[in-house]
C-alpha cells in the first residue's frame, strides 16, 4: 500500500498525531503515513458577483433593492483561497496561498489522502478538510476519513487503524450538511443588504442568524428593562424570630396596603421535618460562560479569545473553540495525575479534592476536543501565568482551573428545614442550613449562586413563635442585558456554540471603527445607534425571529441525511427575503424621530448619495457592465446646477472640495472621466486635475550609514528665521560622514550666532523626517528651545 497524507485541521493537531504516530512521517502499523496540516479554514465561497454567468455580475454586486431577492440557482458555488483585509483592500491572504501550495506539493506524492479534521455537530472539520482536497484537485486519489472522540494518543492510534474508505465526497453527509449551512449564511448576506437600504441611514447594518438573534434578544431585554413600573402589592405574611419568613401561594394581593385584611394573631410555629439535600458540581464552562465572567470585570470578548489562543499553543489551557460540555474518560485520566499541581497554583487544597472517580454528569463518551478546562503544561504559579499572558491570562487560567477543580470535590450538602404556621397552617416556610461545603469551597461563579440554598441570617433553626405583618412586594423588574444574561438566553434557544457566541459577541461589540451593534461596559449591555435601529428594523422579519436557526439545523440534518436535497432549501431563502423586504419596509416607515436623532448625533446618518444621470454619449462600457450615472459629490462637495451641466458638456469646473485625510479644504480643476477600480468595477466619476509642480533644486543627495538618502542642502531654513542656508561641498561631505558642522546664522532679531548641526531622522506629527537638525546646546539668542526639520 502506498503512503497515506493524513491531513488535520491545525497545527497543535498535527503534533498530536506526531506523538501518537511516532512523528511527522513514518510507518505505524504497517503504514507509510505523512502529517500534514491546515489552519482552520483556508478557502471560502468567492464573492456572490464571481459566481454567476457574467451578464449577472453588476446585478449581484449591487444592493439596490430592485436586484434582490437573488436566484440560488444562479450560482456556481466556487471556493477561493480565504481573503484577509489589508488597509482598506480585500486581498489574497499569502499565508493561504503559500499553505496550500505546500499542501498540494505533499498530498499529491501520496497514494491515499486521509481526512484527518475534527469531528463537530455541524460538520465544520469535514468540510474544512474536503474542501481543500476539491481545490487541489485530488479527489481522484484514494480517499479515507478518520473519525477521533479526542487526541489522546490512544485515541488517534485507534482512529489510524480504524480509516474507512470513502467513495465520493458528495456521499459524506456531514460534508453536505457543511457545505449547506456555508452556502446558507452567504445567501444570508441579502439580510444585511436589506436592511441597510431600507434603514436609509448611509450605514451598514449587518444581519446573520448570530449577530440578528443576539440583537432581537438584547433589544427585547432592554425594552422589558426600561418600561418595568414599580407598583407595589402587599399581603399577608409571618416571620419567626429567626427572621424566617412563612407565606401562603395562594393568598389574595392587593394594590392598597389598606385593603389588607386584618385580624390575624402570633402563633407557635409547627416544625413539618428536615431533609438533606445535595447539589453536584456545575458544569464544565465554555468560552460563552468563560468570557461572560470576565466582562464584569472589564476585559473584552475578543481579548479573552486573543489571550486563551495564546494560551492554548502554550499547552497551559485546552482547545478554545470546542462545542463540548463533557470531557472523556482518556481526557479525565489524562488531567488526573496533575490536579494536585493545579490546585496549589490556584490556592485550592487538594485535600478537598477527594471525589477523583469519574463523574457521569461531566465524563461522557462522543466528544471531540473536550470542554474548556486547564492543559497539560501547568504553570509554576499565577504571577508566572500573568507575567507570560498578562493580567487576563491569570484571571483566565483560575477560572478555568477552579470551574474544573470543582468535579472533583464532594457535593454541596444542606439540611432544608420546613414548618408552617400552627393557627394558620397554609402559610409554610423553610430554611436552608448548609451542611458540607463540598464543591462551593472550590468555585462558586457568581451566575450558579441560588439564594434559596443558604440562609441570609445566619439562622440555623426554624423559630418557635411567628408574628403576622404586611409584606410591601414588587414585581421582579426583567434584569438588565449582561453578556452573562445573553449568552443564557441564546443557549437556552439552541443558537450558535459557546465558541461562536463568544466570537460573535466580540465583533458586535467591537467598536473600533464606530460600527458596533452593542455597546459593553462592566459586562452590561446596551444598543448603540446602529444596533437600536436594527433592533426596530427586524419585528415580524424570519432573519430577526429566534427560530430560523432551528429551521437551518433541520434543514441541515434532511441534507446530511440525504432525504432532501440542499439545493431544494436554499431555493427557500428568496421567499424569506422577500417577505423580509416588505416587514422592514413597514419598519422603517414607523420609526420614531427620537431615533433618527440619535443617529444624526452619533455621527452615523449620512446623506442619501445622489447620483448625476449621464446622457446616452456618455454611457461607459466595461465588459458586460454599463454605467449610466456617475456621483454628485465629491469629498464633501455637491456639484451645482451650473456645474453638473458644464460637467456633462466635457467642460472643466473649479470647485473647493475637503480632504478626506486631512479634513482641510483644497481647490483643484477637474472634469467628469470614466475608469475602472482596482477590484475591477468600472465608474464615470469626477476626475480632478493638478498643476505639475516644478522640480525642486535644493535638494541634495549621497550616502549615508551605508544607504543612500536626500536632503535639502542648499536654502535650508528659509522658512524659519534666518535666512536659507546653502552647504558647500566640504560641509556635505562631513554631514554625509555623520559628522557635526557649525556655520555662522542670523536670529529672528538680527542677532549673529553659531549655528551647529548634523544629518538626523527623527518623527514630528506622525511623520518620520530626514535632514540637517540643529542641536540645541549653543541655540540662537532669543530662540525658543523648539526643533525645525528641513525636509519631510
Amino acid at each position: 500500500m502506498g503512503r497515506v497524507g493524513i491531513l488535520t485541521e491545525k497545527p497543535s493537531a498535527a503534533r498530536n498525531f506526531a506523538a501518537a504516530l511516532g512523528g511527522m512521517t513514518g510507518t505505524f502499523d504497517g503504514t507509510d503515513y505523512v502529517i500534514v496540516n491546515a489552519r482552520g479554514h483556508l478557502l471560502g465561497l468567492k464573492d456572490p458577483s464571481a459566481m454567476v454567468p457574467a451578464p449577472l455580475s453588476e446585478r449581484y454586486k449591487s444592493w439596490d433593492l430592485e436586484h434582490l431577492p437573488w436566484n440560488a440557482a444562479d450560482f456556481r458555488w466556487e471556493r477561493e483561497v480565504r481573503r484577509k483585509v489589508s488597509g482598506k483592500k480585500l486581498v489574497t491572504d499569502p499565508d493561504a496561498k503559500s499553505l496550500l501550495d505546500e499542501l498540494e506539493s505533499t498530498l499529491s506524492t501520496c497514494e491515499t489522502i486521509c481526512n484527518a479534521a475534527d469531528l463537530d455537530p455541524t460538520g465544520e472539520g469535514s468540510l474544512l478538510g474536503w474542501e481543500i482536497v476539491e481545490y487541489l484537485g485530488l479527489e481522484g486519489k484514494k480517499l479515507e476519513r478518520m473519525e477521533f472522540l479526542d487526541e489522546t494518543p490512544a485515541s488517534l492510534r485507534k482512529a489510524f487503524s480504524a480509516r474507512r474508505s470513502v467513495i465520493s465526497i458528495k456521499d459524506e453527509g456531514d460534508y453536505r450538511k457543511a457545505d449547506f449551512r456555508d452556502k446558507w449564511d452567504m445567501l444570508s448576506m441579502q439580510f444585511t443588504r436589506l436592511a441597510t437600504k431600507v434603514s436609509s441611514s448611509g450605514t451598514v447594518l449587518r444581519n446573520g442568524r448570530l449577530k440578528s438573534a443576539m440583537v432581537v434578544i438584547v433589544g427585547d431585554g432592554l425594552d422589558a428593562h426600561k418600561s418595568y413600573v414599580k407598583k407595589p402589592f402587599y399581603e399577608n405574611r409571618f416571620r419567626d424570630e429567626n427572621g424566617v419568613t412563612y407565606t401562603d401561594p395562594d393568598i389574595d394581593r392587593f394594590v392598597d396596603k389598606g385593603d389588607v385584611p386584618g385580624g390575624l394573631e402570633s402563633s407557635p410555629v409547627v416544625h413539618d421535618g428536615t431533609t438533606r439535600k445535595k447539589t453536584a458540581p456545575p458544569k464544565l464552562m465554555d468560552l460563552a460562560g468563560l468570557s461572560s465572567l470576565l466582562s464584569k470585570k472589564s476585559f473584552a470578548a475578543k481579548d479573552v479569545l486573543a489571550t486563551y489562543q495564546r494560551m492554548y499553543e502554550a499547552q497551559v489551557v485546552s482547545y478554545p473553540r470546542t462545542e463540548d460540555k463533557f470531557i472523556s474518560e482518556e481526557q479525565f485520566n489524562e488531567l488526573l495525575p496533575l490536579v494536585d499541581t493545579i490546585a496549589a497554583v490556584v490556592g485550592v487544597d487538594p485535600g478537598v479534592l477527594s471525589h477523583r472517580t469519574p463523574r457521569k454528569s461531566h465524563i461522557k463518551s462522543g466528544g471531540a476536543h473536550g470542554a474548556n478546562r486547564p492543559g497539560p503544561n501547568v504553570p509554576q504559579s499565577l504571577a508566572d501565568v500573568a507575567e507570560k499572558f498578562g493580567e487576563l491570562g491569570k484571571e483566565i487560567y483560575e477560572l478555568l482551573a477552579r470551574n474544573y477543580l470543582t468535579m472533583l470535590a464532594p457535593d454541596y450538602e444542606y439540611d432544608q428545614h420546613r414548618g408552617h404556621v400552627e393557627k394558620y397552617p397554609s402559610f409554610v416556610g423553610s430554611l436552608n442550613v448548609p451542611a458540607v461545603l463540598g464543591w462551593k469551597g472550590v468555585f462558586v461563579a457568581e451566575d450558579d449562586e441560588d439564594e434559596q440554598d443558604e440562609t441570609t441570617s445566619g439562622a440555623t433553626a426554624l423559630g418557635t413563635i411567628a408574628k403576622p405583618f404586611v409584606h410591601e412586594g414588587f414585581p421582579t423588574r426583567p434584569p438588565h442585558p449582561t453578556m452573562g444574561w445573553l449568552m443564557k438566553q441564546l443557549e437556552k434557544r439552541s443558537v450558535g456554540t459557546g465558541a461562536t457566541r463568544t466570537s460573535t459577541y466580540a465583533e458586535v461589540t467591537n467598536n473600533a471603527t464606530g460600527k458596533a451593534l452593542m455597546i459593553e461596559q462592566r459586562g452590561k449591555i446596551t444598543l448603540s445607534a446602529i444596533g437600536e435601529l436594527n433592533h426596530r428594523i427586524l419585528p415580524g422579519t424570519h432573519i430577526g425571529d429566534l427560530t430560523i436557526t432551528e429551521q437551518v439545523f433541520e434543514q441541515m440534518a434532511q441534507v446530511e441525511a440525504g432525504t432532501s436535497a440542499a439545493a431544494e432549501f436554499l431555493a427557500l431563502v428568496e421567499d424569506l427575503v422577500r417577505h423580509d423586504l416588505e416587514k422592514m419596509k413597514t419598519n422603517a416607515s414607523r420609526l420614531p424621530a427620537e431615533l433618527k436623532e440619535r443617529m444624526a448625533k452619533a455621527g452615523v446618518t449620512r446623506p442619501p448619495v445622489e447620483n448625476i444621470t449621464l446622457p446616452p454619449a456618455l454611457h461607459f462600457t466595461h465588459g458586460d457592465a454599463v454605467v449610466t450615472t456617475a456621483k454628485r459629490v465629491f469629498c464633501g462637495y455637491r456639484f451645482t446646477d451650473a456645474e453638473v451641466a458644464a460637467l456633462l458638456a466635457g467642460q472643466i469646473i473649479e470647485i473647493t472640495a475637503i480632504s478626506p485625510k486631512s479634513g482641510k479644504p483644497f481647490t483643484c480643476k477637474g472634469t467628469l472621466e470614466a475608469a475602472v477600480t482596482e477590484k475591477g468595477h468600472p465608474f464615470v466619476g469626477f476626475k480632478p486635475q493638478f498643476e505639475e509642480r516644478p522640480p525642486r533644486t535644493d535638494l541634495v543627495s549621497g550616502v549615508w550609514k551605508d544607504k543612500k538618502v536626500e536632503f535639502k542642502g542648499r536654502g535650508w531654513g528659509a522658512n524659519a528665521h534666518w535666512a536659507g542656508k546653502d552647504f558647500t561641498e566640504q560641509e556635505l561631505a562631513k554631514l554625509l560622514a555623520g559628522e557635526t558642522i557649525e556655520f555662522e546664522a542670523t536670529s529672528k532679531d538680527g542677532k549673529k550666532y553659531t549655528a551647529k548641526g548634523a544629518l538626523a531622522v527623527s518623527t514630528h506629527n506622525g511623520y518620520k523626517n530626514f535632514g540637517f537638525t540643529l542641536k540645541f546646546d549653543d541655540r540662537a539668542p532669543g530662540t525658543k528651545t523648539r526643533r525645525r526639520k528641513a525636509t519631510r
